[in-house]
């Protein structure tokens, strides 16, 4: 198998697909789980928010602490739950395209290997976040390399002049800040056209750790993201061109994301919804969740199991260790 040939990948996925019984079942219950898990926070932050709003004065301090931290949890125990989940539904995949069975036990042994899920996504929040703030510093340095920073130190001079040695505070009226941001507009652009020279080849270097970790979770995560980066060398290109096969699944990914935030964009463009705000949120939140369950069932499975014979067939090119000769 050759990671060129996209139509031999899809073919593969396809057959590999059809002779797996679970796979529908699996693709369900992960669903199922994600989706719900996702609601259910949603609902319960909601709530805890309306109920730390309710606990005003000295008394109750102890009560907001409990309430403000389970708040915060909340969406962590969500990653950490789809993440590990992830990773069952990712082996799942490769057992289905190399011929082997799975079943939704498979789909929860990523909770098995808990630890390398977690050590992977810090490292890949390292990762990205390094570049993120890389990204902003030398976006920085070419906004003020460039005539568009005569604009922003021409608002700024007069705030940083009235700055004294005991008082470095910046004192910005809210016109002096409009005015600040207005001149900031081309670094936003600046911005985004480094992160984007930046992220996207860095994403695609990662775009295999879930199946790295997947193929054998033993190694950890600084071996499946250091397997990905090799197996990515020089074929980001090809894979992205398999990504524009599968437009679809990223397309609906993208409706879905817009119906999610329906009651915040529907005002924007002058529609008044005839009920209250938090009907609409939680209208749109249930309607983009039954899409999202709908997208999961009908596309997903076959989505990542083309990934998962790229993988394999990235994995083929990989050059094998030497052998030492025998004397």
């Amino acid at each position: 198998m050759n990671i060129r040939d996209r139509r031999a990948i899809h073919e593969t996925a396809a057959d590999a697909l059809t002779r797996a019984a679970e796979a529908r079942r699996i693709v369900l219950v992960y669903g199922l789980i994600c989706c719900g898990l996702s609601l259910v926070s949603t609902i319960v932050t909601s709530l805890l928010g309306n109920r730390i709003a309710g606990t005003g004065g000295l008394g109750n301090i102890g009560i907001r602490s409990i309430l403000s931290t389970v708040q915060s949890v909340l969406p962590m125990v969500n990653l950490i739950v789809t993440s590990c989940l992830g990773l069952g539904y990712h082996t799942a995949m490769l057992c289905y395209t190399r011929g082997f069975d799975a079943d939704t036990h498979t789909l929860m042994s990523g909770f098995r290997h808990f630890g390398a899920v977690i050590r992977t996504m810090l490292l890949e929040i390292a990762v990205y976040t390094g570049a993120g703030f890389f990204a902003v510093y030398l976006s920085s340095f070419i906004f003020m390399e460039t005539p568009f920073a005569a604009d922003f130190t021409a608002v700024m001079e007069p705030v940083i002049s009235s700055m004294t040695v005991m008082d470095t505070t910046l004192a910005l009226d809210d016109a002096t800040l409009m005015a600040a941001m207005e001149t900031m507009m081309p670094m936003m652009w600046i911005l985004l056209a480094v992160c984007l020279l930046l992220m996207v080849p860095l994403y695609y270097r990662f775009r295999m750790v879930d199946f790295c970790l997947a193929d054998d979770p033993r190694f950890g995560a600084i071996h499946a993201l250091l397997k990905s980066r090799r197996m990515m060398r020089r074929n980001c290109f090809k894979l992205f061109r398999l990504d524009l096969n599968l437009w679809w699944f990223y397309v609906a990914q993208a409706v879905i994301s817009l119906v999610c935030y329906g009651d915040l964009l529907l005002p924007m463009i002058g529609i008044t919804l005839p009920w209250s705000n938090n009907v609409s949120y939680y209208l749109f939140l249930v309607l983009s969740l039954l899409m999202q369950m709908a997208l999961y069932y009908f596309g997903m499975n076959r989505v990542y199991a083309t990934y998962a014979v790229a993988y394999d067939a990235l994995q083929e090119e990989l050059p094998q260790p030497e052998l030492p000769v025998q004397m």
